[in-house]
């Protein structure tokens, strides 16, 4: 058809009824705008009868549909195919970037794998000697690293950590395969260096004792291993462990642990080294009282310290000194020829009279530097002068030495002490053979213990097992130091082993329920015993409560075994006697102990302890029997600190539960 013979376009006026629809307008009533373009749209909703021409374009008048200002041609809608298109391309395009994302990802697995496959061939090839050998294979571990911290370092990985959903397992991947990379490139070499100090045979000296050599030769290194681990922590505290999907964690938690756990033993090292050295006699002779608590005997912080010895750390060589005077520290304590007493004398009234005059009674305060404090008083009146330091260990600890040394062989006797049956051997068999020679059994476990420990300083072991062995001894609260320096003391309480009581909430909200034996027994070595805490955050309270349990046997035990009170006050011998000791908390007040009182008129006591308040109860425990003691205190303002709960170690293991009510309150301490 000609131009010319096409029928004009009927446009119908906007702005009038749909009823109206003969009414033809022109161009000069014509819509001008959009707005009104789309009200013809609606008048043809409201009647399907309408037809609508806007034509193909846009003409010179500005009519839609009509390029040539005659109002013919009709609009022809190209957008819907061009959207579709882009989108598929842009499909096609995400798809290629996801392929050569997930090609990158599979490779970079590969080279972690290879690379971990070879790390595990080092050590081995240093131990036998071949550096030369442990250096190539450690080049090919770098090359593998390398490889793939290339990769996670790109662009297109640093694009797809934005990536809602997937984002936080490619960080994770990313940030863990750059740590790894760290290492490998620059912890390794050092690890390499450091590996042949390492060796047992390194560490022996003739005569016994630990070389300190290996130690010295490590400190200089020490420095640049840190602050290696400090950049691949920097890239492990980027990783949002909560946030990846558990495949993934799976697969890099072992490096988060390594990396979390390392880096602050390594700054300690750096830190303390030179400390320990000091400790070990590396710039002098140290002297030092030694104690071995025995459990079978309660007290505070762990049992009657009855045994002792005096030794003399000398560049790494331990000795015990058997002179005169050493032995007279050793004899005269228990015989009650120098009392002494407590800093703060008030603090007394808490336990009995006797404390004060002996030294197996010396453990009695559950503050381990009140007992260094009368060991360092006895020392005076005795050896002279001052101890560097007073330690103190029980049979237990001695048992998870032996694991590491091997069994030792008493002179005199015939059976091993071994890490099986030390604790049997000590706690338990010696007083049913010495039967009522109590001063026999106490000779011989002070024999036996000196032995054994004589054992352990003669080297010749894995000191990394031992310091496992030893950390393990620390977290059952079984080890305790206190060192004259006041840097070798600031030492002992970051390592957990001062067994202080604190007097403020600052570094930990500490909680904590103590024993003491008062029947004058050996039954204590059939006690087991449990902690619980619990919280009220609407009453601002912290309830602490020991659970105790007696598994006395029977009544046929020797007579040193059986309570010497019981008799004298109504009691049968297996029944034990226990001053219950429990501590407000720092800053607190106690509102209450359950039971309210004790078992035994005039035997509760209360004192201020280190400023908090204490009281201490008379509990009587038969055979077979099992009871609970609760000590509830206010919790101060302004305590926040991680708590921590402080108990008396037994035998046994102590479990130690807290109650969610608390750890809403205050973090577990790590």
């Amino acid at each position: 058809m000609h131009e010319a013979d096409r029928e004009p376009a009927v446009i119908l006026n906007p702005y009038v009824s749909a009823t109206d629809k003969g009414q033809a307008i022109t161009a000069s009533n014509a819509p001008r705008t959009r707005r009104e373009a789309r009200n013809l749209g609606t008048l043809a909703d409201l009647d399907p009868t309408l037809e609508l021409d806007l034509g193909s374009g846009e003409g010179d008048d500005g009519l839609p549909g009509d390029p040539d200002g005659t109002g013919g041609g009709k609009r022809r809608r190209h957008w819907p195919w061009i959207v579709l298109l882009s989108l598929l391309l842009i499909i096609i395009a995400l798809a290629a970037i996801a392929g050569v994302f997930f090609m990158q990802a599979m490779q970079v697995k590969d080279d972690l794998q290879d690379a971990k496959g070879r790390i595990s061939q080092v050590v081995p090839l240093v131990k036998s000697g071949d550096l030369d050998g442990a250096k190539r294979t450690s080049e090919e571990v770098l090359a593998y690293t390398a490889s793939a911290n290339k990769t996670v370092s790109s662009d297109l990985w640093r694009l797809a950590s934005r990536v809602p959903w997937v984002g936080a397992n490619v960080t994770a991947i990313s940030e863990t395969t750059q740590a790894t990379h760290i290492l490998v490139r620059d912890a390794m070499p050092l690890a390499v260096e450091l590996l042949p100090l390492a060796d047992v045979e390194n560490f022996k000296v003739d005569g016994g004792g630990i070389n300190l050599e290996p130690f010295r030769a490590a400190q200089p290194k020490l420095p640049a291993l840190r602050d290696v681990f400090d950049e691949a922590k920097s890239h492990v505290d980027r990783i949002d462990l909560d946030a990846v999907h558990p495949y993934v964690r799976e697969n890099i938690q072992q490096l988060v642990d390594v990396v979390d756990d390392s880096t602050p033993m390594i700054a300690f090292a750096e830190e303390n080294l030179p400390l320990v050295l000091s400790v070990l006699g590396g710039d002098g002779p140290r002297s030092y009282a030694m104690l071995f608590q025995n459990l079978a005997e309660t007290r505070a912080t762990g049992g009657n310290p009855a045994a002792g010895a005096v030794l003399v750390v000398d560049n790494g060589k331990v000795t015990m000194r058997e002179d005169a005077d050493a032995l007279r520290f050793i004899a005269e304590g228990p015989k009650a020829l120098h009392p002494q007493s407590l800093t703060d004398r008030n603090a007394m009234a808490l336990f009995e009279p006797d404390t004060w005059e002996r030294s197996q009674n010396y453990t009695r305060p559950p503050d381990f530097t009140d007992t260094a404090h009368m060991m360092s008083g006895l020392w005076g009146a005795t050896v002279g002068g001052a101890p560097n330091g007073v330690i103190s260990i029980d049979p237990v600890v001695l048992s998870y030495m032996l694991s590491v040394t091997g069994p030792v062989l008493v002179p005199g006797e015939t059976v091993p002490v071994t890490a099986d049956n030390a604790v049997k051997l000590l706690l338990s068999d010696t007083y049913e053979r010495f039967g009522s020679r109590g001063d026999l059994a106490d000779l011989y476990f002070a024999k036996v213990s000196s032995a054994v420990f004589a054992k352990v300083m003669s080297g010749g072991w894995d000191p990394l097992k031992m310091v496992e062995q030893l950390q393990k001894a620390a977290d059952e609260q079984r080890v305790y130091a206190w060192f004259a320096d006041e840097k070798q003391q600031a030492m002992a309480v970051e390592l957990g082993i001062d067994g202080m009581v604190t007097t403020d909430n600052e570094t930990v909200t500490q909680t904590g329920i103590y024993l003491n034996d008062s029947s004058h027994s050996k039954l204590e070595y059939y006690l087991k015993t449990e902690m619980a805490v619990t919280c009220s955050a609407e009453k601002r309270t912290m309830t602490t409560t020991v659970t105790m349990h007696n598994a006395v046997p029977g009544s046929d035990l020797s007579h040193y075994t059986l309570g010497f009170r019981n008799r004298s006050w109504g009691y049968p011998r297996t029944t034990m006697f226990l001053d219950v000791i429990g501590l407000s908390l720092p800053g607190g007040k106690l509102t209450g102990s359950s039971p309210g009182s004790g078992d035994r008129d005039g035997w509760d006591r209360s004192a201020a302890y280190k400023g908090r308040q204490a009281e201490s109860l008379f509990i009587t425990l038969a055979k077979d029997e099992t009871k609970k003691v609760s000590f509830t205190s206010t919790i101060p303002e302004g305590a926040t600190a991680p708590l921590e709960v402080r108990y008396t170690p037994t035998v046994t293991k102590t479990p130690v539960s807290v109650d969610k009510s608390c750890l809403d309150m205050f973090p577990a301490a790590e």
